[in-house]
């Protein structure tokens, strides 16, 4: 493959990436526009799955509680492993561009967290946490740490092969 036909292929997967990115942060947006009874009620819900499925025998408080923390953690996650990509497909086209898409990626996924943290000011019944921040960007950045694991563990395998 061509440098250029290569390059150009890098730049299509950091769009489609980006693209992907901002989809997933519109389905956050999603979630945090709903007011405290939606929120609630959906959290219970998985909760009531959670409770029947494993017998838990825990006040179903805490685990509504993990529920709704972890739903951010992953949430975020998700929004981290996604601009990991995009940012580091971008790297590849534009090679000015720092390595760093785990870092570039999280600060990102902070910047959006504490935004749409803020945004939940304006919610009925909900406010901003800032432990929620943390937790989503924790999320992001356990993200980017796995799949920099992983792209790790896939360069060692290759030159032992060779």
């Amino acid at each position: 493959m061509s440098s250029k036909k290569g390059s150009s292929r890098a730049l299509v997967l950091a769009i489609v990436f980006f693209v992907l990115s901002a989809v997933w942060a519109v389905v956050i947006f999603g979630f945090s526009a709903q007011d405290s009874e939606e929120s609630a009620s959906l959290s219970g819900e998985v909760t009531e799955v959670i409770i029947e499925t494993f017998e838990v025998k825990t006040e179903p408080d805490i685990i509504e509680y993990f529920v709704r923390k972890s739903a951010h953690f992953c949430e975020y996650a998700v929004l981290g492993g996604l601009l990991f990509g995009a940012f580091a497909f971008l790297r590849r086209h534009f090679e000015k561009v720092p390595y760093f898409a785990a870092v570039l990626s999280s600060i990102t996924s902070l910047i959006y967290a504490a935004s749409d943290e803020l945004h939940q000011h304006f919610v009925s019944g909900r406010s901003p946490q800032l432990k929620d921040v943390l937790i989503d960007t924790s999320g992001a950045v356990l993200a980017g740490l796995l799949i920099c694991l992983i792209l790790y563990i896939i360069a060692k395998a290759k030159t032992r092969r060779v």
